[in-house]
């Protein structure tokens, strides 16, 4: 018999694999570390989805009610310069 258990990123490991280790008839126990490959999105998929519209809404009421940051010219043209 074979018991599966998925654990967050957070999870203790160490602990689980100790307290496991603890229980009568445990034959063996295997730890899988499934990575998931990172997605690539289109602009049209991100700009289409309800979290970009949700950042842009809060984007505008924080300008609408003062809150932002003027940066130099100068700052800005070093992060933005094309090299």
């Amino acid at each position: 018999m074979e018991i599966k258990i998925s654990l967050n990123e957070y999870a203790d490991v160490a602990f689980i694999k100790k307290l496991l280790s603890q229980i009568k008839d445990i034959k063996s126990i295997e730890f899988f570390n499934e990575i998931e490959e990172p997605k690539e999105y289109s602009w049209d998929e991100i700009e289409s989805s309800e979290e970009f519209h949700a950042l842009i809404k809060k984007s505008q009421k924080d300008f609408e009610e003062g809150r932002f940051v003027e940066h130099s010219p100068e700052l800005i043209e070093s992060i933005f310069r094309k090299k």
